[in-house]
């Protein structure tokens, strides 16, 4: 166990523990790490709390492990664990679920099993290990923090927030509860204890709407890190205004390249310079793909590039996100259209806390962009379609106007904290 390890606190909906009582709550139940010889094992969990005990239990004994919440668990699910031959371990009831797998000459002790969200299809698995995994081992020192956790369990971003809180002193965690993700952010921000965040863009406009403003701005926040869909200038804004006092960090990382870049100036995008070739963390673009190599990636061609699938946009010194490859443009009668620049425009509206913005088939034109928003509490329902499709008409291009709208009583989010 690393020696930070018994110091950092995680405090969770039922109390707080530190790593050295977790993993002797795991030894307690697991009993001897032998019975996992040969396995490569996921633990299916029912709580933050478990899901924390199973990664010291894995760490500490050298398993080749993950965890996975028991409701992702259907039989599609089950079947793609069994086919990576992978054993499922229920954690609370200590026995394997189904049939146990040998994991033969593809064992690797040390390995960290992270899952994507599935929301594009089954999830995957994706082979880490705590040295990937762990993105701050390049700070020498970092000021004591209390983070709140919103990820869901096993992600990446997850991952990376259980390491910070393994490997690095002074930082504490307290764990959201996914039961009502509002409600237990309230609950964390009413103890004035938290001092940092990372998060999403839709978490933090999920907040703003169902939280109190005026406890929100409370929060004596000095760290903010967004990452996992992209971060426009409105977010940027709004929370520089509301903590003017904190930095302000757009990360850019995936489960597959790793964290690799980090943008703290307080603009969208990222800099040209990022793309300098003398760089340790390299970013490279090619007909307007994206592509990074970095030392926390793990799958990477014979050069070390990790093609991330995301599109972007040189305008001017800047690169902007424009969204993922194959699903991006919009082509209107022949022009195209980008929903990521539709809906940064839309949210520079004071009176639009969200937007979505996709494509719907149309005789001739072939497509046409339409948008789904939520409204700030005191914009006016009745004018919203004319006054932001007045509004739209201004700053984009006429092919850009959305041509249809809904108006949403609240902002969908996903477990991933994106929509």
């Amino acid at each position: 166990m690393p020696d930070v390890a018994h110091s950092n606190a995680i405090t969770f909906p039922d109390g707080q523990a530190n790593w050295a009582a977790l993993l002797a709550t795991g030894d307690a139940r697991l009993g001897a790490p032998d019975r996992f010889d040969g396995q490569r094992v996921v633990f299916v969990v029912d709580t933050m709390q478990e899901a924390f005990g199973a990664i010291i239990y894995g760490l500490t004994h050298g398993l080749d492990y993950g965890v996975v919440e028991r409701h992702r668990v259907s039989p599609e699910v089950a079947g793609r664990f069994a086919e990576n031959h992978v054993t499922l371990f229920d954690w609370a009831g200590a026995r394997v679920m189904g049939d146990a797998q040998d994991a033969g000459d593809m064992l690797e002790p040390g390995r960290v099993t992270v899952l994507t969200s599935g929301t594009t299809g089954l999830l995957k698995l994706i082979p880490h290990s705590w040295e990937t995994l762990n993105t701050f081992d390049r700070v020498a020192e970092l000021p004591e923090n209390t983070w709140f956790l919103p990820y869901q369990i096993g992600s990446y971003a997850w991952f990376q927030m259980v390491a910070l809180g393994l490997f690095k002193p002074g930082q504490n965690l307290i764990c959201g509860d996914f039961n009502d993700l509002a409600a237990s952010f309230e609950a964390a921000l009413r103890t004035g204890q938290i001092t940092a965040i990372s998060s999403t863009p839709t978490f933090w406009r999920h907040a703003l709407m169902n939280i109190d403003f005026d406890l929100i701005r409370s929060a004596p926040l000095t760290s903010i890190s967004m990452g996992g869909e992209i971060v426009d200038q409105a977010i940027l804004d709004e929370l520089g205004g509301i903590f003017p006092a904190a930095r302000i960090r757009h990360i850019y990382a995936s489960s597959e390249a790793g964290a690799a870049i980090v943008v703290t100036d307080g603009k969208a995008g990222f800099d040209v310079k990022l793309t300098d070739p003398s760089r340790a963390i390299g970013v490279k673009v090619e007909e307007n793909r994206l592509y990074i190599r970095s030392p926390y990636s793990n799958k990477a061609d014979a050069a070390g590039w990790v093609d991330t699938g995301d599109i972007v946009e040189r305008r001017g010194d800047r690169f902007l996100f424009c969204g993922r490859a194959g699903n991006t443009m919009i082509n209107v009668g022949g022009q195209k259209a980008f929903p990521p620049d539709i809906e940064a425009y839309l949210n520079a509206h004071p009176n639009v806390l969200w937007s979505q913005v996709t494509a719907r088939r149309a005789p001739l034109m072939g497509n046409l962009p339409v948008a789904k928003v939520v409204l700030t509490k005191d914009a006016d329902k009745a004018t919203a379609e004319r006054d932001l499709t007045e509004y739209c008409s201004k700053g984009l291009a006429e092919y850009a106007v959305p041509r249809m709208w809904e108006f949403l009583d609240s902002i969908p989010m996903r477990a991933s904290l994106k929509s």
